[in-house]
């Protein structure tokens, strides 16, 4: 599926020191960010996570949804993760080879939403699966969708050729990629902004 490119005007995008110039305007749009963050996927209880209040992915999902307004929705699976990362990785690896569809918690419904900005943490080049249940629902089914991910030095892998063979009936945009070594970095916010910005849609 091609992406369709046409620039988007916005509401109030913000960056650390106020109004950004020439800022496009999401007030034409009705938007919502839906990410995926493996500490609300996790059995909860140990030490990382109670020292890390929100994961990475959800950080950058908050900087969208200040720069924005969009409404946020969390995707939570019905059976959490272990707390053990090594296992984590090593399921999320073996629920990709065997195309596992992971039950979710809820459905979130976004079918108010013309834009939905799609975020979750690049694993083994791709999204976690429990997004592949999600996209299965139809729920995104005719709208334009703007992925972002943090990653540990892959970017997008090939999640932007899954998402369009998922989503073969919405518009899949340009992408943001954040490592998420440097998600909380002073200029994280202004490189959100940017981003949004220069977005096609």
């Amino acid at each position: 599926m091609l992406r369709k490119l046409m620039l988007l005007p916005l509401l109030a995008v913000l960056s650390l020191g106020g109004a950004a110039a020439g800022a496009a305007d999401f007030s034409t749009h009705k938007s919502a960010v839906i990410f995926y963050s493996l500490l609300h996927n996790r059995e909860g209880g140990d030490a990382w996570e109670q020292s890390h209040p929100v994961g990475n992915t959800e950080i950058i999902a908050d900087l969208i949804v200040k720069q924005t307004g969009a409404d946020k929705f969390s995707l939570v699976q019905a059976q959490p993760y272990s707390n053990d990362y090594d296992e984590v990785t090593d399921l999320a690896r073996t629920e990709q080879e065997e195309q596992v569809r992971p039950a979710l918690k809820e459905v979130p419904d976004l079918s108010a939403y013309d834009v939905v900005f799609v975020g979750f943490p690049c694993w083994w080049g791709s999204y976690p699966m429990a997004f592949a249940t999600y996209f299965e629902t139809g729920a995104l089914k005719g709208k334009t969708v703007v992925p972002f991910t943090t990653h540990m030095g892959s970017r997008f892998g090939h999640a932007l050729t899954d998402l369009e063979n998922a989503l073969p009936d919405s518009t899949i945009t340009d992408g943001l990629a954040i490592r998420g070594s440097d998600v909380s970095d002073s200029d994280t916010a202004e490189q959100v902004t940017e981003f949004l910005q220069d977005l096609q849609l």
